[in-house]
């Protein structure tokens, strides 16, 4: 068992610590014990008013981690057990123009239009983690994934 934090409705107080099962991994996914987990100002609108986002209760909110792949699934490659990861912000983005324009979501983000990440483990596909820097506490590694997305935005876009 773990615990995992759930809403069931929009608000801070809809917000509770819950106990559930340790999720299993399937084929192309991984099991991660979350070690750090950073907080955003959009977490908190997604905890305030959902940001119109397709919520589906009970939401887990929270976009960005570090923490320690325990498990894979039988079709991952790329990572083994103990290897220090940190999560992808958008992780169906991975190159090329943004998708989506003024009217529709651009793209689909943790803790957002996917379930988020504060919880004590995550599973999620492979493809949705990527190597935590060597260099890096994984405090300091958990602020990556929406803080890299925004520098690299101010940088490129």
């Amino acid at each position: 068992m773990m615990k995992r934090w759930e809403m069931n409705g929009l608000g801070q107080a809809a917000l509770a610590l819950n106990t559930v099962e340790i999720p299993k991994p399937a084929a192309d996914e991984v099991l991660v014990k979350v070690i750090a987990v950073a907080l955003n100002h959009r977490d908190s609108m997604v905890i305030e008013s959902g940001r119109g986002l397709p919520l589906r209760f009970p939401f887990t909110p929270g976009s960005d981690l570090s923490g320690t792949v325990v498990a894979t699934g039988a079709a991952v490659s790329g990572f083994t057990v103990g290897d220090d990861v940190i999560s992808v912000f958008t992780p169906d983005w991975v190159e090329g123009l943004r998708p989506g324009n003024a009217r529709e979501h651009a793209y689909q983000t943790l803790g957002g239009f996917y379930p988020g990440v504060l919880a004590e483990y995550v599973v999620m596909k492979a493809s949705w983690l990527i190597n935590k820097p060597l260099t890096l506490s994984h405090q300091a590694a958990s602020t990556l994934p929406c803080a890299g997305l925004t520098a690299w935005f101010a940088l490129v876009v």
